[in-house]
């Protein structure tokens, strides 16, 4: 990340006492999301702005200098303290606020961290808004207007309790009685939520890693690593197993023979229960350019149309919106139904599928039957430059012999990574043999094009 570039692809990342999450920077930020948001506010009436986090031990330093900005822009800063994103995003769109701010970096390891925008009703920031609050927050820090100012601050604190209220009125009727459930909160923000939830609905839990030291949130557990959860899915002989990530957005399944259950089957399964109970809007699940073929074959299948956005939930969220449709995710298991939330939400997808199972009488592994993942290959090739592949023509050529043999039996997506100097080669197919003969010649016109020598 650059130092012309503050927002990312979910919101502002880095490790903290780093560019840019340092103390004077984060102030900064704060100052200049307040003046932003303030604009729209009455000069008596105070900008109402929340911040949570999830259990990382540089959430509360990075909650001190972002509320030292805000109360320096006039604002008035309330505290959720450690809560999940979506449970923030909830309680930004219910309460009286004018903004949410999440610290966090999701899934990833303990020493990074984030800070994640929500206006007041709930949705992330448009990237048209982040590159108008980049260029207030640059100028201040590049003219030195704004110095950043220690003081002592106690946060009014504001009470989590209306979202686990709101999770369990969604699944209202839900009894999960004589059902055992296996969870893995990745020592994160759901930790003193999950097993609450699951057991005041009746069922019986097992869970690991909830105990949370500052250090270990995403540490070899959640959802990347959701082997840990097939384990104990299979030890304790449970029904299902939940594996989330630090700040609770997403979600991975297990069924209760240990297999594990990505997004693309969580939407297979979605898709059918919601179009059978015909609550599935414009008939439309709305996924990415990475979800497998399978989930494609299996909805044209059952009559659903699928529409695919660019990786990322926001813009997931605005193909939702767009299409007048209600659910749709990713195949990390970031998974949006809007009809509940306005973000991504792995407590309030575990509970759906919960309710699919009730309601359906079939168990994990029967939720989305016929349903199977094509075989998927990915080939990253280091790059000088960002190409377009349709201006080098040995490459195009490539391209246009993988999507005739493809055509019907599978799927080429082309990209440049959005971080790196990478570009990623992904074939889907019938065949293991053939989606590599398809994926390695691509690769290989493009590392005599513009490849980096290794």
């Amino acid at each position: 990340m650059g130092n012309d570039v503050l927002f990312g692809t979910d919101g502002i990342r880095g490790k903290f006492g780093e560019w840019p999450l340092t103390a004077p920077v984060i102030f900064n930020i704060g100052y200049a999301v307040a003046e932003f948001f303030g604009r729209a506010k009455n000069k008596k009436q105070k900008l109402k702005i929340l911040i949570g986090t999830d259990t990382r031990a540089s959430g509360k330093a990075i909650e001190r200098c972002l509320a030292q900005g805000f109360i320096q822009a006039k604002a008035e800063v309330y505290s959720a303290g450690v809560v999940p994103t979506p449970g923030l995003a909830f309680l930004t769109n219910v309460l009286d606020v004018d903004l949410g701010v999440m610290i966090s970096a999701s899934h990833n390891p303990a020493d990074d961290n984030g800070i994640k925008f929500f206006k007041h009703n709930g949705y992330k920031l448009r990237e048209k808004e982040e590159r108008e609050i980049e260029k207030i927050i640059l100028h201040s820090l590049n003219h030195s207007q704004i110095k950043h100012k220690e003081r002592a601050l106690k946060l009014k604190k504001i009470s989590a309790q209306a979202y686990v209220k709101h999770l369990l009125k969604s699944v209202s009727g839900l009894s999960l009685e004589g059902m055992k459930i296996a969870i893995d909160c990745a020592n994160g923000a759901l930790s003193k939520y999950a097993e609450k939830v699951f057991r005041a609905l009746g069922a019986r839990v097992i869970q690991i890693h909830a105990c949370p030291d500052g250090k270990n949130i995403n540490l070899h557990c959640g959802s990347l690593h959701p082997d840990q959860v097939s384990a104990l899915t299979l030890k304790a002989q449970a029904d299902i197993g939940f594996s989330f990530d630090g700040d609770a957005d997403r979600v991975i399944v297990c069924d209760e023979r240990g297999d594990i259950r990505d997004g693309d089957y969580v939407m297979a399964a979605v898709a059918g229960g919601f179009s059978r109970q015909s609550r599935l809007a414009a008939n439309t699940v709305v996924a990415t350019s990475m979800s497998n073929f399978g989930l494609e074959k299996y909805l044209e299948k059952i009559n659903v149309k699928l529409v695919r956005a660019d990786v990322g939930d926001k813009y997931v969220l605005e193909e939702i919106i767009k299409r007048k449709a209600n659910f749709g995710g990713e195949q990390s298991g970031h998974l949006i139904f809007l009809d509940y939330a306005t973000t991504g939400d792995g407590l309030l997808s575990a509970l759906m599928i919960l309710k699919l199972m009730a309601d359906s009488k079939k168990k994990a592994s029967k939720l989305a039957p016929g349903f199977r993942k094509y075989p998927q290959l990915l080939v990253n090739i280091k790059v000088r430059e960002k190409k377009d592949f349709q201006e080098m023509p040995l490459v195009a050529a490539q391209i246009k012999t993988a999507e005739q043999k493809l055509k019907g039996n599978g799927r080429l997506v082309i990209r440049y990574s959005g971080t790196e100097k990478l570009a990623r080669v992904m074939v889907e197919g019938d065949s293991k043999s053939a989606i590599k003969k398809i994926a390695e010649a691509i690769a290989l016109e493009i590392k005599k094009e513009i490849g980096i020598l290794s």
